[in-house]
């Protein structure tokens, strides 16, 4: 016979466990129908607007390998810079250039350290007995195609050591198109002061080095640095100042960095070379623990929080507006050398959620006309494109994360969906959608929750749209010439780390007349 205590107890602990089934069961039907919501109930018509050509070489990537010994020798490095689609690249890359011997392909060792930033001297690379020289570079042209962008060593050296050295480039089979002006000259730090007081001594140096450069390399462009800061007096209308003494320039330079904006604080106006693009606290609209792993798992409650998540697509789009307020004559063109988010520390870096940040940077590069973009950096923890070890998750402390050796990160990822809608083509067109749903930020702010382009040569068609959303949304296209066709939908949680294809859901599907694109995705449109 059972003792009528223990049976008690047995009860109890049924009943316990039913409520804690029922608990559960009610919190995930409810978390799934809250997350899903409902899907968009009417299509939104998908309208194409003006056809223009499309820059051939736009995407793009900065290339600071510096830290590599003969970095194009390594066959993995080669295979997935492939994957990356991008068509040019920076040589040597960004502030390093500024101090690059071309011969030796390596930091200039006659620079004393009072000269240097600081970081290049903090990390020992002026002693570094690694190389990344011209022959390097030919293997990567060779193997890939992929065409370099010159950035010129205006401080160390003189006009001949970059002569000869270009020289050398084109005998080596490397085609001589674009050459950039130096590396964000207009900071006032010692070396840029002591070389160029003011942008007008820049300006007439420039103009001196094209005139020069221009007889020996004809079918060249070239770029003089550009600025929208004004921080100083020095770099008040620097754009203006600079090409009132060169004339001859082709395009100018933007460089583009911003906070991911999760907790809805804006970039910091007072930028020191080297922080571009930090967030200031005082402008944030929420307000996180301060411990890294507290903050971190705040972070993530963010990203499940429609409004919070918002905050990061407005504020991309605050950035971007640095373009339309960018002066660049009409006759000028427009090459972005370096953008990326800056959130050192931050669940989002790395996550599909940079993805989805970057996807609205290369969407404003197509409808403003940009010649070039390059995202910062190829390789590195903070910025890579490609992660080339197992530690770019390191800085993750709410949970255990590494990195896959040579697969694409975020940024990577994103320039490879948008060169595959827009492999071989030659013409693109903004995609207007009607009847889109919106998302709210902190501050009242909206931003559409659909994104796309469209892309053709000849009667061959593809698109790429990006869902933003937390819902899923229909599409359907009107003015185009096929209903039909085949798309491949890549999704993911938004915080979910990009490591390749490991973390992301990736679906090939037929359609007819509509398409439906998941909560956060970005889907490839093939029409038949």
């Amino acid at each position: 016979m059972i003792d009528k205590s223990i049976l008690h107890v047995f009860q109890k602990k049924i009943i316990e466990t039913d409520l804690k089934i029922f608990f559960f069961c009610t919190v995930f039907t409810l978390f799934y129908s809250c997350k899903s919501e409902t899907s968009q109930e009417k299509a939104a018509k998908a309208n194409i607007g003006k056809w223009k050509p499309i820059q051939e070489n736009l995407l793009g990537a900065n290339a600071n390998l510096i830290s590599f010994n003969d970095p194009w020798a390594n066959k993995d490095l080669i295979g997935i810079t492939r994957q990356t689609q991008i068509k040019t690249l920076r040589y040597p890359g960004g502030t390093i250039g500024n101090y690059w011997d071309w011969d030796i392909g390596a930091i200039d060792r006659n620079v004393p350290d009072s000269l240097m930033i600081k970081w290049v001297v903090e990390n020992n690379h002026t002693e570094s007995p690694d190389r990344y020289t011209i022959e390097g570079l030919a293997k990567m042209y060779q193997q890939t195609g992929i065409v370099p962008v010159f950035m010129l060593n205006m401080l160390s050296k003189d006009l001949e050591h970059s002569v000869r050295n270009l020289k050398k480039a084109e005998s080596l089979g490397i085609p001589i198109k674009y050459i950039e002006m130096g590396n964000e000259l207009y900071f006032n730090i010692p070396f840029p002061l002591l070389r160029y007081p003011t942008p007008e001594s820049y300006g007439e140096t420039c103009q001196t080095w094209i005139a020069t450069l221009k007889k020996e390399f004809p079918k060249a462009s070239f770029a003089v640095v550009g600025s929208y800061m004004t921080r100083h007096p020095r770099q008040v209308d620097w754009n203006k100042r600079v090409l009132e003494k060169c004339t001859n320039a082709d395009a100018i330079v933007l460089h583009m960095y911003s906070p991911s904006g999760l907790d809805g604080r804006l970039e910091r106006k007072k930028i020191a070379p080297g922080k571009e693009g930090l967030g200031a606290s005082q402008t944030a609209t929420r307000t996180g623990p301060k411990g890294i792993d507290e903050r971190q798992q705040w972070e993530l409650e963010l990203l499940q929080d429609k409004q919070a998540y918002s905050n990061m697509f407005t504020i991309a789009t605050k950035n971007l507006k640095k373009i339309d307020d960018f002066y660049v004559p009409d006759d000028m063109d427009l090459w972005i050398t370096e953008f990326n988010i800056r959130d050192d520390n931050s669940v989002v870096l790395h996550s599909w959620a940079q993805a989805l940040i970057l996807s609205k940077y290369l969407f404003k590069f197509l409808e403003t006309e940009v010649e070039l973009a390059h995202m910062h950096n190829l390789t590195g923890t903070l910025f890579g494109m490609v992660h080339t070890d197992s530690l770019n998750y390191q800085h993750l402390k709410s949970k255990s994360v590494k990195s896959i050796p040579y697969t694409l990160s975020a940024g990577g990822m994103i320039t490879k969906l948008f060169g595959d809608a827009m492999e071989d083509k030659v013409e693109g067109a903004v995609l207007d959608f009607d009847a889109v749903t919106t998302m709210t930020d902190d501050r009242g702010e909206q931003s559409n929750s659909l994104k796309g382009y469209i892309f053709r040569k000849n009667e061959v068609e593809t698109a790429i749209i990006v869902n933003y959303d937390f819902i899923e949304q229909k599409v359907e296209f009107v003015s185009s010439p096929d209903s039909k066709g085949r798309m491949n939908i890549y999704s993911s949680n938004p915080s979910e780390p990009v490591i390749g294809l490991k973390n992301i859901l990736m679906d090939t599907v037929d359609f007819v007349d509509t398409i439906k694109l998941p909560p956060h995705s970005i889907a490839v449109i093939k029409f038949q």
